[in-house]
């Protein structure tokens, strides 16, 4: 699938919209963070560089600050399970 950046980072927003929301009411939901990614990346719907960059910097663009951090940091195994599969790449290379 092609997309562009700007609209992985909009889907991205909405995701952590969402989840930030929804996490209100029901906390536990935090914990599909990575799930929802992990799915997202493995139809080419979301690309490595795009929601690898948006992991290292929470933003008020879609949500409150706070709550930006709290999504960004229930993704963190996903994020983290990504970069350790580049530098697999690149041992193997």
């Amino acid at each position: 699938m092609v997309t562009s950046e700007k609209h992985e980072k909009a889907l991205l927003g909405g995701v952590e919209r969402f989840i930030g929301i929804r996490g209100k009411d029901n906390p536990e939901i935090y914990t599909q963070t990575s799930k929802v990614l992990i799915a997202l990346y493995n139809e080419d719907i979301i690309s490595e560089e795009v929601v690898t960059k948006w992991g290292t910097k929470a933003s008020k663009k879609y949500i409150d600050l706070p709550t930006s951090k709290k999504v960004r940091k229930s993704a963190e195994a996903f994020l983290t399970w990504l970069a350790e599969a580049e530098s697999d790449d690149d041992d193997s290379d």
